[in-house]
């Protein structure tokens, strides 16, 4: 099998798109798995072209991130908060609900007639998961959850334990050593620049993919660099 990873576009399908062509992604190929470490949307202005491309392929994972968490409780219950504004949640609003879908005054979304639309975004997060583990790898958004260091554990983790790991940053825990031993851990949410701490042959800004020890962060910084990282793997695993 090989695997095709991705993390943190951000509502950037163009990027995306070019991305998984250049790598040689195949939707419509058995032995091609598409592996997505999380944060779909925010930020850029194609989230609904991602969602489409996302739910047109059926050799998938799709992992959680924070800001699933974030949109699926805003859409539950259509309150907007300060944090949204920051995170570039207005713009996947507009793309989803239309222009005029926020009501100024009190921070409102107008769902009127777009139920549908509503329900499809929620089933799409509700069907993610936490994290993938195969044989040699573990997938997670920001990080595995405090002393998950094994199979076990990470399995039996409950989903606050996840939804905290979603926001940890990669490069607070990260330390030189391996996370999880015999496998290598595979993240995103914190993009791969902050990588010139650990080796100092990285530039300031440099957005490929950092290979650790034990660790891969590929988050590409996509809503600054305009880039998405594809990692690809081989695995001998089945779906």
């Amino acid at each position: 099998m090989r695997i095709f990873v991705v993390s943190d576009v951000h509502g950037y399908y163009t990027p995306l798109k070019e991305a998984l062509d250049r790598s040689g992604f195949d939707k419509d190929n058995d032995e091609h798995l598409l592996i997505c470490c999380g944060d779909y949307f925010d930020r850029g202005s194609e989230n609904v072209e991602v969602l489409r491309l996302l739910e047109c392929i059926q050799n998938k994972v799709l992992i959680r991130g924070n800001h699933e968490d974030l949109l699926l409780k805003l859409l539950r219950t259509g309150k907007l908060l300060p944090h949204h504004y920051i995170n570039g949640t207005l713009r996947t609003l507009e793309n989803f609900f239309g222009k005029y879908s926020i009501d100024p005054l009190d921070d409102t979304i107008d769902f009127s007639g777009k139920t549908r639309i509503t329900d499809r975004i929620c089933q799409f997060i509700e069907e993610m998961v936490d994290y993938y583990e195969t044989e040699h790898y573990v997938f997670v958004h920001g990080w595995i959850p405090e002393n998950a260091l094994t199979q076990e554990k990470r399995r039996n983790a409950g989903k606050q334990d996840w939804e905290k790991a979603r926001w940890i940053r990669w490069n607070d825990q990260y330390t030189g050593l391996r996370p999880i031993e015999n496998k290598t851990l595979i993240c995103g949410h914190v993009p791969s620049f902050f990588a010139n701490r650990f080796d100092d042959r990285r530039k300031s800004k440099d957005y490929t993919i950092f290979y650790g020890n034990g660790m891969i962060a590929i988050d590409a910084g996509t809503a600054e660099s305009k880039q998405v990282n594809v990692l690809v793997l081989e695995e001998e695993m089945q779906i």
